[in-house]
């Protein structure tokens, strides 16, 4: 038979038993939507999670004593550690901002100048404050746009050169951080470090950024933090690393991201290979329930000389054409629902906002897979049919 004649029949076939085919098929979408949608979650997280972390962070160590650190501290690490190109000193402070009858209390930091450039922090509006304000201790401030949500109620507002109070002192919005509701600074505030050291009282507990020089891999990152942890520990007089200071490399967060959106996507997929394997015995389920139903059909056809491979190649298509229709309305289910629900989480919590991230690979190995679930699965009872006595087939009743 041509395999237009084929198709023919096949349409023909599942046609007439319509609720069962939908419901077969039905198996087979819900499999190939679960891989997309979970898919595009997984890698819309990763985006986010990895969204802000590039340009010279790739350079930068992390450096956070769980002891009292000075000045002092710093400046002698600076000259035992010559990779490095500099150190950059940061003061967690607490404070409430206030403007007019609003207050909020945004996550403050006291930094300098060279903080934004090796954070590679942008700017929706306005500039970061200067070295020279920064060593003159300024009373100026940049904020992110949840901090002018809250004070302006509009993330949007224009606030540059506006002053807000912090713990009753003016400063002078002189920079608006660029990000959404899902930016680790949108609720941010930064001030110049000698002002948080004279005005809010955030003592000696400094926090750094190493800025590594030139352009280290991943293992000499790794190697600066191990090296950092233990030359830090003897200057702050510590016993362990691991109990006087915490160090890592923006590449060694990238890297636990990594592993830990790899594991999920292996653990989902493996919940979508199950669907999927369900979705394949229901249409094997299906095909021999038509073996059975049209034993006097394929005796007739193979009286009039139809060939095994003619029956087999028949059954074959009918399968297959399931799971390529499963498998096309799937793609769609899996867009549409892969939008619907990061729609539905930035609804109801606007800090975890995010876009899909389809991967064009998965789609193909999912329609890859469904026409392979159409040919195991459908093989058997194809095989079967075609090995059907014609003259045992015309005597069935």
């Amino acid at each position: 038979m041509k395999l237009k004649d084929l198709m023919y029949e096949a349409y023909h076939a599942l046609s007439v038993n319509r609720m069962r085919s939908l419901l077969t098929i039905l198996g087979i979408v819900i499999g190939i939507a679960s891989v997309i949608t979970m898919n595009a979650l997984i890698g819309g997280v990763g985006k986010l999670l990895t969204s802000n972390i590039g340009g010279n962070q790739m350079r930068v160590v992390n450096i956070s004593p769980l002891v009292e650190s000075k000045r002092s501290d710093y400046e002698a690490l600076q000259q035992q550690m010559p990779e490095y190109e500099q150190i950059i000193l940061i003061q967690m402070a607490s404070g409430e901002l206030s403007y007019k009858s609003k207050a909020a209390a945004p996550v403050l930091k006291g930094v300098e100048n060279p903080f934004f450039d090796a954070m590679s922090l942008k700017l929706a509006s306005g500039k970061f404050f200067t070295a020279a304000e920064e060593e003159r201790g300024d009373r100026v401030i940049v904020v992110g746009r949840g901090m002018l949500k809250k004070l302006f109620d509009d993330e949007d507002a224009k606030v540059l050169g506006h002053e807000v109070f912090l713990n009753g002192d003016g400063y002078v919005i002189c920079g608006v951080l660029d990000g959404n509701a899902s930016s680790v600074n949108y609720e941010a505030a930064y001030v110049p470090l000698k002002t948080a050291e004279t005005r809010l009282g955030a003592g000696d507990f400094y926090q750094a950024l190493g800025v590594a020089k030139g352009e280290p891999t991943k293992e000499e990152m790794n190697d600066l933090s191990d090296k950092t942890g233990k030359v830090l520990t003897k200057i702050l007089g510590g016993a362990k690393p691991e109990e006087t200071v915490m160090v890592y490399s923006m590449s060694a967060v990238l890297d636990t991201i990594s592993v830990v959106l790899a594991g999920f996507n292996v653990l989902l997929g493996g919940v979508a290979a199950i669907s999927l394997l369900v979705g394949g015995i229901g249409i094997m389920n299906m095909m021999l329930t038509n073996v059975s139903e049209r034993i006097r059909e394929i005796g007739l056809r193979k009286a009039l000389g139809a060939h095994a491979r003619d029956i087999v190649r028949q059954f074959l298509i009918e399968a297959v054409a399931l799971t390529v229709i499963g498998g096309v309305v799937g793609i769609v289910c899996g867009y549409a629902g892969s939008y619907a629900l990061t729609k539905l989480i930035s609804a109801i919590n606007p800090s975890l906002a995010f876009s899909p991230v389809i991967d064009p690979v998965a789609v193909m190995v999912a329609v890859g897979v469904s026409v392979l679930i159409g040919v195991i699965f459908g093989y058997y009872p194809a095989s079967r049919a075609a090995r059907l006595d014609p003259i045992e087939a015309l005597r069935y009743q």
